[in-house]
Order: C-alpha cells, then structure tokens, then sequence
C-alpha cells in the first residue's frame, strides 16, 4: 500500500516519524522508523531520515509493507565497481528491482546485497534507481556514511550522469528543461509536469550523435524527482526509447533505455571528491550497434 501527505501549516517543524504515528496511530512510531531506515518513505522525493523536521508543504511518500516482514538474503548476481569500508557502488543490470516491494520480495538488488555480506552488515540505501533502469547505484554501509551522502543528495551536491536514446531527431545540441513535476491524480503510479503537488525540477540534456529517427543524449537532472528524466523528456516530445510508461514501444528495446552512466560525491570517509562510472549493458549497446548501422545505410 502506498500513501502521501502534504504538510500543513500547524505540522510544520514536527519530526517526520512524529508525524507519520500521529497520521496513522495504528502503527508504532518504531514501525514507522524503520519504514524510514529501510527506504520506504520519502519526503519531496527524496529519502529521509526519523528526526527531520517538516516544512510547509513538504510531500511524503509512505510505501507501506507488513509489520511481520522480513527481508531475506538471495543469492543475486551483483557487478561491483568500487567497494570500501563505507560505500559499494554497484552497476545495476536493468530488470532488477532495487528494494523489495510488492510482488519483489526475494529477487531484488538488496536481497542480493544481503546475501553478499552474508549477514555481517545491512546495506542502506541512498538512492534508487527505477526496475528497468541500469547503471551506477551508490549504497552505505554504514550509519556515518548514509547520514553524511544523504546530506548531499539533499543539498544537490550529487553530480549524476545519464546516457538514453530518444525517439525522433532532437535539433538543438543541447538544453535545459525546467517544468515542475507532480503525481498524477489519475493515475498514482505515474508523475506529470503541472499537477497540483508540483516540485521544482529542471533537467540538462547534450546531443551526443543524432541517428535517422532517434537521439544519442547525455541527460544530467539537476533535482532529483521520481521518474524526472523520463517525465521531462517525453513531456518535449522526445520520450525515452521502450518506456511505454511516459511513451510507446519499440522494437530496439524491451525496457527503456536509461542509464545512469556516472556518479560524483565527497566520500564519507576522506571528504574528497569520488567519481564512478558504469559500462553500458549489452541491449543499450546492441541498440546503438543498430541505429549506427541505419545511419550507414542511409548516407
């Protein structure tokens, strides 16, 4: 089950799990910190800790999962780029789902993770990327180190890059897209430009090579909403290839072709800048291979 609330006026400065108990009494305020601790509630999009304090307006997302639940370990393949005493930093395959939810209990990126440190320590999550999205995800491993790239996350210190192929022929070489985006009151699943919960959001696009009937960009969101990019980009007309959420099939791909290619951070334990790429996965590189070949065909 999935909730949001709005801060008004009279909630504004309250703790965040204060807060939740007092909007839904039926629960702990234990249960509730640890829904936070885990992952499942957000305040503005953002992942949250217990003792934040709201503000007016604020909007918080509540993914609500049993109290009796348990996550277990499985044995998932997990390709890691960097690892250290306080950070992994994984390259997600695309068709992975990162934390479980719904119908995903045991075959997500954490249960994997759980199964890799073979139960001598947690992973917190900082961020998320979508199930069918690939590339570069950076997780804590300890309580310092959340807190400490949690800050940046919230203050877009973050600097994150994105590779994606777009439908048709983008003209400008490149732009910037600042539309405020929001949850649709029709359909709760999907975010929108304009609706009524509106957040700021503004997203940077370069071409990288234009083909017949697509675009080749690097995508750098300045904010970081739920969906952001693929709202953004489909709202210009130019939806992000084989997401039939926010636009159409393709016969390219069976998943939209995002990926978020690199991450840059001050690292929780030296406070010195760190930068991590992920490689491309193979159906991102067998489209590219094609469209290249369309573009031969047709000079």
């Amino acid at each position: 089950m999935e909730n949001q609330e709005k801060v008004i006026s009279d909630k504004e400065k309250m703790r965040l799990d204060n807060f939740l108990k007092e909007k839904y009494p039926d629960y702990s305020r234990g249960y509730f910190q640890r829904l936070i601790k885990n992952g499942f509630v957000k305040i503005n999009g953002k992942f949250s800790q217990s003792g934040n304090k709201l503000r007016l307006n604020d909007v918080i997302d509540i993914e609500f999962v049993s109290k009796e639940e348990k996550i277990l370990p499985a044995e998932i393949p997990i390709d890691i780029i960097y690892e250290d005493k306080d950070i992994i930093v994984i390259n997600k395959q695309p068709n992975l789902v990162v934390h479980p939810a719904g119908r995903h209990k045991t075959d997500t990126l954490v249960n994997g993770l759980l199964y890799y440190f073979k139960g001598k320590l947690a992973p917190f999550l900082i961020h998320r990327l979508d199930k069918d999205t690939s590339g570069v995800i950076v997780v804590a491993k300890t309580e310092i180190a959340k807190e400490f790239l949690s800050r940046q996350f919230h203050q877009r210190m973050i600097d994150k890059k994105y590779l994606t192929i777009v439908n048709c022929v983008i003209k400008e070489s490149e732009g910037t897209i600042d539309a405020p985006i929001g949850r649709s009151n029709e359909d709760r699943k999907k975010f929108i430009v304009g609706s009524r919960a509106n957040r700021e959001s503004k997203t940077f696009f370069k071409v990288i090579k234009r083909f017949k009937n697509t675009t080749y960009l690097e995508v750098k969101p300045y904010t970081g909403r739920t969906h952001q990019i693929r709202v953004h980009l489909a709202y210009i007309g130019h939806p992000v290839l084989g997401d039939t959420e926010y636009g159409i099939q393709s016969e390219l791909a069976n998943r939209q072709l995002l990926h978020a290619s690199s991450i840059g951070f001050l690292h929780p334990k030296t406070k010195k800048k760190v930068e991590f790429s992920a490689s491309l996965p193979e159906d991102f590189k067998k489209a590219l291979k094609i469209l290249e070949a369309e573009n031969i065909e047709n000079i």
